[in-house]
């Protein structure tokens, strides 16, 4: 009876996640993004990877310089907190620090009002809660011109009293091209341990993400990438995103990220007759905009859900300590 209430407990879990992003295993919240910025464009950030959400998307980022902008901050450390108003009551909050090449992250998520049943009744026996935790040290360098990095995790869910921990490894790789407004990057995500509940074994959420990127230079501050994932399990989607940064301190965003018929399908409910128009019709699609200043920078990210309602995320970042000396290169983020 335990283990079918932890399966049931899952099924819940990822039926809401699933709506944002791909899912089927445990600790399906570390498929939820990190940061506004690249939420704002589609999540196409590996080849990007220059801000605090490079210890989600790529951690060798952290062997390059930050963003250079004269609009924002400066400093050696640079920190992110972030908030996401998901569906369904899904709340998560992320914290990330960053001092080239190392850096620190947090995300912990909560999800109230499941309902629990260990027979087939039509009330259910009590409401609980679910909450997952991540965090992650990071670590970059360059090998032959090439940044590496690696990002060791801890991972622990909870479902009602039940909880599993588990460890995990992000290898990631980037290569910017010296005389030309291109980068690669390579990462491999959620490597590791399997959570296990009871008698219960979950896989990890593990993903592989190839993009390139136009852009990120002194003379051409914009954005256009194209990116592909591969979920273990899954098929391949490919996602597109662009950041135009030309109108002062305001930064505007978009992206967009193809899914199967079958899960378009049934995030918008149409499998259950939904004819509703509204903005989650606009399911894959993400929009974003940043604000930056001597004083931080916040950004902001809108994401159709589907059916679930309309996700939000917010961010504010900002540098701290002694400024270490930037020189940016010509094609330097």
């Amino acid at each position: 009876m335990r283990a079918l209430f932890i399966s049931i407990g899952f099924c819940a879990l990822a039926t809401i996640v699933r709506a944002q992003s791909p899912g089927t295993s445990a600790a399906t919240f570390l498929q939820l993004g990190f940061g506004a910025r690249p939420i704002g464009f589609g999540e196409a950030f590996v080849p990007v990877a220059n801000d605090v959400s490079a210890l989600y998307y790529n951690p060798a980022g952290l062997a390059y310089p930050g963003v250079a902008d004269e609009k924002s901050s400066a400093g050696a450390y640079q920190i992110m907190a972030s908030q996401a108003l998901l569906t369904e009551g899904v709340s998560m909050t992320q914290v990330g620090v960053v001092n080239r090449p190392f850096g620190v992250s947090l995300t912990h998520m909560s999800l109230g009002g499941i309902e629990q049943r260990t027979t087939e009744t039509a009330a259910p026996e009590a409401t609980v809660g679910a909450s997952g935790l991540a965090l992650g040290v990071s670590y970059a360098t360059k090998v032959g011109g090439v940044g590496v990095g690696a990002t060791g995790k801890y991972i622990r869910e909870s479902i009602a009293n039940y909880s599993a921990s588990a460890f995990a490894l992000d290898l990631g790789a980037l290569y910017r091209f010296e005389t030309r407004p291109i980068s690669l990057g390579l990462d491999l995500a959620n490597m590791g341990t399997p959570l296990r509940y009871i008698d219960q074994s979950y896989p990890l959420p593990m993903i592989v993400r190839v993009g390139a990127a136009y852009g990120l230079t002194k003379d051409f501050p914009h954005a256009i990438v194209l990116q592909f994932d591969k979920p273990y399990g899954e098929g391949l989607n490919a996602r597109l995103g662009f950041e135009y940064r030309g109108f002062g301190p305001i930064a505007l965003r978009a992206g967009y990220r193809t899914y199967s018929g079958t899960q378009r399908s049934a995030a918008l409910g149409k499998s259950l007759g939904s004819t509703a128009s509204s903005m989650a019709d606009f399911y894959g699609l993400t929009m974003g905009a940043g604000l930056r200043t001597p004083y931080g920078d916040l950004d902001y990210a809108l994401v159709p859900s589907g059916e679930l309602g309309t996700a939000h995320r917010m961010s504010y970042s900002f540098n701290f300590g002694a400024s270490k000396k930037t020189q940016v290169k010509k094609n330097a983020p």
